[in-house]
């Protein structure tokens, strides 16, 4: 007995592969020169020339410069979004408050851990980095879809501290975010910190290293919002009264 075998999808024709070729480049183009000088240092030209394209492709591909850079961003922040949400329907239900927070924080940076080294996700993760610290407008390009995502991790982690209060939980969650960028964006900050006798890309030390420091500060900054550190404690020191 045989089967009818279904039909294989149209072949793209010559045309549409050059255009989706051409729209790859702008994109690996843009994405790199936006990590190296931010947003406003980069001309349209200077992307077109890297793209070896002409000056008119960025209109006629995305409309403009800012319709690029909305364009640079989807490219990475869905996939990785959709993979943290595979992990966040994974969570485990039951077990200790630190194995279920070492699982949520897991969510958050196994993705970004497993593309980096790929030299398009780490400008990715460098222009991330320079957006999150950035207060300039174009800022807001990005919000929804990284607004989103913050609020799964946070209803999560406020389901697993119920006693925390509403600023510790975003406080706690943005410091997890600044962490990851700093970790995740190969900025050679540690690298000129030590003249060289630790490296940015050493990444499974700095992987484990955020992963200890988002364990103990998300635990002491939701745990403890508002009271006394344990170093005041010890030392006899109270915060003055209001």
């Amino acid at each position: 007995m045989t089967f009818p075998t279904p039909e294989d999808p149209p072949a793209r024709s010559k045309r549409e592969a050059n255009r989706a070729e051409l729209r790859t480049r702008l994109l690996d183009a843009a994405e790199e020169l936006f990590a190296d000088r931010g947003y406003f240092g980069v001309g349209v030209r200077d992307i077109t020339d890297s793209a070896h394209t002409r000056l008119a492709s960025v209109s006629e591909q995305f409309g403009g410069k800012e319709g690029l850079f909305q364009a640079v961003l989807a490219r990475r922040i869905r996939p990785l979004n959709e993979d943290r949400r595979v992990h966040l329907a994974a969570l485990p239900t039951r077990g200790s408050r630190a194995k279920r927070l070492r699982a949520l924080i897991d969510a958050f940076i196994e993705p970004m851990r497993a593309r980096a080294g790929d030299p398009g996700w780490d400008n990715y993760f460098r222009l991330i980095a320079q957006l999150s610290n950035s207060g300039n407008p174009i800022g807001r390009l990005i919000v929804d879809d990284f607004n989103a995502i913050a609020t799964d991790f946070m209803t999560i982690m406020s389901a697993l501290f119920p006693e925390a209060t509403e600023v510790a939980i975003h406080d706690a969650y943005l410091h997890l975010v600044a962490a990851a960028m700093h970790t995740y964006s190969n900025n050679l900050r540690l690298d000129s910190l030590t003249q060289g006798r630790m490296h940015a890309r050493d990444m499974d030390e700095r992987h484990n290293a955020l992963v200890r420091f988002a364990e103990g500060g998300i635990t002491t900054t939701v745990t403890r919002s508002g009271s006394d550190s344990p170093l005041q404690r010890r030392e006899g020191v109270t915060q003055p009264k209001a």
